[in-house]
C-alpha cells in the first residue's frame, strides 16, 4: 500500500510538472523554451517511470530514451558555454540544472533498461525495484547471481569427483571472486553517485526558494525607502511639476481624448507578461522537477 501511495505521488507530481513546463514552453522564447522542453520531457518520462501501466513500454525502450536525455544533456552544455562567453558564469550557470537532470534521467533509464545478461547499470536491490511493474531491476540481478553461484558449486563438485589435483577449477573459482568483488565495489560507486545527484537536486530547491524569498524582500525594501523619500520631497516635487502637469493634462484633452482608451489597451497587451515567463512558474518546474527527481533517485540509491 505505501509503495502504491508512494509511486502515484510521483506520478502525479510529475504530471504537475509537466503541465507548467508545458505551458512555459509554449509562451517562452529561445533559451526559455529549450529548457522548459527539457523539464517537460524528463516529466513526462518520469511519471512514465512511476506508473505501472507504462514503465513496462518505457523500459523496452530504454537505450533510445538514455541516448535522448545524453542529447538533451549535451546541448544543455552547449547553450552553457555560450551564455558564459557571452554574459559570464552568472549566465551559463542556469543550464546547470539541465545539465545534471539530465544526466540523472540517463541513469535511472540505464538502470531500469534489461537486456539477456541482467539490467544495463545494475545498482543492486533498491527501494526502486519493488515499485510496481519495476521488479526486473533486482530480478536481472539475483537472477545473475543465482547462476554464478550455481557455476560456483558446478565447478567445486566437478573438482571433487575428478580429483583434488586440478588447478582450473581453483583458478576459475579465484576469477569469478574477483569478479564479485569488482561488481560490488562498481555498484556502490554508482549509489554514491545516484545520491551525490540526489542531494544537488534538494540543495538546489532550497537555493531557488532562498533566492525568491531574497529578491521579493529586497523589492519591498526598495519600495518601502522609495516611499519615505517621496514623502520627505513631496512638496519640491510638487511645485516643480505643477505647470508641467497643467500643460499635459490640457493637452491630453485637446489632442488625444478619442485615442486613449484605445492607447491604453495597447499598452496594457504590450506590457503584459506571459504566464509562461513568470518567474514563479519556473520556480514551481523547479521545485517540482528536483523534488520528484531526488525521490526517484534516493529511491533507487537504497
Amino acid at each position: 500500500m505505501g509503495i502504491m501511495a508512494l509511486t502515484w505521488s510521483i506520478a502525479v507530481l510529475a504530471g504537475l510538472v509537466a503541465a507548467v513546463s508545458s505551458v512555459r514552453m509554449v509562451t517562452s522564447r529561445g533559451g526559455a523554451r529549450f529548457a522548459a522542453g527539457g523539464d517537460l520531457l524528463m516529466s513526462v518520462c518520469m511519471a512514465a517511470m512511476s506508473l505501472p501501466l507504462t514503465v513496462s513500454w518505457y523500459a523496452e525502450y530504454g537505450m533510445g530514451w538514455a541516448v535522448a536525455f545524453a542529447l538533451l544533456g549535451l546541448g544543455g552544455v552547449a547553450l552553457a558555454v555560450k551564455h558564459t562567453r557571452e554574459g559570464g558564469w552568472r549566465h551559463g550557470r542556469h543550464w546547470v540544472h539541465l545539465i545534471v537532470g539530465s544526466a540523472g534521467m540517463v541513469i535511472m533509464t540505464l538502470a531500469m533498461t534489461s537486456t539477456s545478461s541482467g539490467p544495463v547499470l545494475a545498482l543492486g536491490g533498491s527501494h526502486m525495484a519493488h515499485m510496481p511493474g519495476m521488479q526486473h531491476m533486482a530480478a536481472g540481478s539475483e537472477s545473475a547471481g543465482h547462476s554464478h553461484t550455481e557455476a560456483m558449486h558446478g565447478h567445486g563438485h566437478g573438482s571433487v569427483v575428478q580429483g583434488h589435483g586440478h588447478g582450473t577449477e581453483s583458478s576459475d573459482l579465484s576469477a569469478a571472486g574477483g569478479a564479485d568483488a569488482s561488481a560490488y565495489s562498481g555498484t556502490a560507486v554508482w549509489r554514491l553517485v545516484v545520491v551525490a545527484l540526489a542531494v544537488y537536486f534538494l540543495l538546489s530547491i532550497a537555493a531557488s526558494v532562498w533566492a525568491q524569498i531574497r529578491d521579493a524582500t529586497n523589492r519591498s525594501h526598495r519600495l518601502t525607502e522609495g516611499r519615505e523619500g517621496g514623502r520627505r520631497n513631496s512638496w519640491s516635487r510638487w511645485l516643480l511639476a505643477m505647470p508641467d502637469t497643467v500643460v499635459v493634462f490640457l493637452a491630453s484633452l485637446t489632442l488625444a481624448f478619442r485615442d486613449r482608451g484605445r492607447t491604453a489597451k495597447l499598452d496594457a497587451h504590450r506590457h503584459r507578461r506571459r504566464p509562461g515567463a513568470a518567474p514563479e512558474a519556473a520556480l514551481a518546474a523547479h521545485v517540482g522537477m528536483g523534488g520528484t527527481m531526488a525521490a526517484m533517485l534516493l529511491l533507487m540509491a537504497v
